[in-house]
């Protein structure tokens, strides 16, 4: 569980920090926050089950495969992969998000963590990302 708790600990830290951003209006810290906190809750749960994703390509690849059956759901998956590729397009290309982009980057965001949460539920767990 130790391993777990880190990736909780992250996330609710990274949840916090976007949080945080948002009201200081810095929004490339909000993007990275943002991603972040839902990768390290979904790392979270994967270490519930003694999975661990090194790269980008199996986090893809346990989304794909692993995440819906766990009762994330679809919505999820298409969430995680918004949040990714937005990330992507805002921190490494040149775009910058306009207020109404950021809004629906955190609404995505803050629907991924609740998804989270009630992901841990299913394991008996009351543990949530704040």
């Amino acid at each position: 569980m130790a391993v777990y708790a880190d990736h909780l600990t992250l996330a609710k830290a990274l949840r916090g920090e976007m949080e945080r951003a948002l009201q200081a209006d810095e929004w490339a810290i909000v993007v990275d926050a943002g991603f972040y906190t839902v990768f390290h809750g979904m790392e979270a749960l994967n270490a519930l089950e003694c999975r661990d994703t090194y790269s980008f390509a199996d986090a893809a690849d346990i989304i794909e495969t692993i995440v819906v059956e766990r009762g994330l759901g679809n919505q999820f998956v298409s969430d995680y992969r918004y949040l990714f590729y937005f990330r992507r397009g805002a921190l490494y290309g040149a775009h910058v998000p306009t207020k109404e982009q950021l809004s629906e980057f955190v609404a995505r965001s803050r629907a991924c963590v609740a998804r989270i949460e009630l992901g841990l539920t299913g394991y008996g767990l009351s543990d949530t990302i704040h």
